[in-house]
Parts: structure tokens; sequence; C-alpha cells
């Protein structure tokens, strides 16, 4: 959630590696009311067995373990659309107003793909892509969602789109190509807002189009790493 004055400016991409590197992440967004990925084969965290509040060391089974994680009952901002939930499920925010800023889930392996519901995106929502100490991809909401903006149907949340009409939805694939893995994603929020998401999503294999066919959803960003920062 953010200022109406700023709900327009959503995701743009800033990927730094050494310079020998030129692998790839590719990000996707699914249909506008979809708030799960459709690839297939993979592991979904959806926070709605956690009561409200903070809990660390947050473990997902098979997959990885979140050091800290704040949780709230569905609201405009978010809560996906669950069918064992009439007003949306529990959610997770990092936030000022909820004493945890930054939330990093260090995989117990190498994994090439993860998917998240990004709801109310804005310009203070950070998510960063590491493998060891190298930064494999940084995203933020300055433009990525962006490229979604011509698009109103992604505007308000999918539950009722009168909810928070001035910001999009959307469930975002995120695909390691030519080898790019990660091994810890940290999801990060500067002040003033909030960075709410929901149905965490997880696959070791990378996408194998003889298997998995077409890569699912609307293609938004498809860059070589540039050379730059490590982390």
């Amino acid at each position: 959630m953010f200022s109406p004055t700023l709900k327009h400016t959503l995701l743009a991409l800033c990927i730094s590696l050494p310079v020998a590197s030129a692998s790839l992440v590719v990000t996707y967004a699914e249909s506008p009311n979809e708030v799960n990925s459709t690839l297939s084969g993979t592991s979904v965290f959806n926070f709605n067995n956690l009561s409200t509040g903070t809990h660390e060391n947050v473990e997902w089974s098979g997959v990885g373990t979140l050091d800290k994680v704040h949780i709230l009952n569905a609201d405009s901002y978010g809560g996906a659309v669950d069918p064992g939930f009439s007003t949306g499920s529990p959610y997770i925010v990092q936030a000022d107003f909820a004493g945890v800023t930054s939330t990093t889930l260090t995989l117990d392996a190498p994994h090439a793909y993860f998917g998240l519901w990004w709801s109310a995106g804005d310009s203070q929502n950070i998510l960063e892509f590491y493998s060891g100490i190298t930064l494999v991809g940084r995203f933020t909401t300055a433009t990525l969602l962006d490229r979604l903006a011509t698009d109103d149907s992604y505007l308000g949340n999918p539950r009722d789109r009168d909810l928070n009409s001035g910001e999009n939805y959307a469930f975002i694939n995120f695909f390691g190509q030519e080898g790019t893995t990660w091994d810890r994603i940290v999801l990060s929020n500067g002040p003033g807002s909030g960075f709410e998401s929901d149905n965490y999503t997880d696959r070791a294999a990378p996408w194998n189009p003889e298997t998995d066919g077409p890569m699912p959803g609307k293609p938004l960003e498809a860059s070589p790493l540039q050379s730059g920062l490590a982390g």
C-alpha cells in the first residue's frame, strides 16, 4: 500500500552480477484474477496456518526457512482469494508498522523458480535474489508491474476491484534461465508503506519447455544480468 499519488509507479528491473555471468531471470505475470502460479510441480507456502503477528524461523518443509515474518488478516491491500476464507486469506507484510521491514527466505539448496502473489505493489517494495553473496536479481515496484499499467484488469484487489483500485495486483513468476539459480531471497520495504504478498511458490528445477510447455502467464521482462554490484 502507498499514497495514491504513487499508485501507478510499479515494478522496474535492476539486475546486477559479476561481469562473467550472462545468465537470465525471466518474469511472467499470471492472468489478472489468478492468485497462484499455473506452473506444475511446485511447493506453495500460503501462511494460512500462522496466527497474526510476528514469527521467527518459520520452516517451509522441503524448501527452506523464513527468518522473520509478520502476518495480517486479509484486508484491501492483501490476502489472496482462497476457498477456505470468505474474505481472503492471511498474508505476509514487510513494513515499519509491523516491526518487520525485511524477510529472508534461505533455501535448502539452489533453486531456479520462485513466484508470489504481489499485491498492492508500490515503489517501496524490493525483492532480491542471491546466489551465495552474489546478487542475482533485484526487482522493485518502479517498473516491473508498470508493464501492466496499460491493462486496467490488474488494478484493485481481485476479491473486489473497488478495493484499493489504484494499485496493481498480480501473481509474478521468476524463472532462472541458462543455469541461473539462487539460494536466498530477500523481501524488504522502505518507510511509509508495506510490501504485501501471499502464496509463495517454489520449485528447484528450472523451467523445461519439453515438460512444462510454454512459460505460464504474460511476459514482463527477459534481460541479461548486467555487470555491476556484487551482493
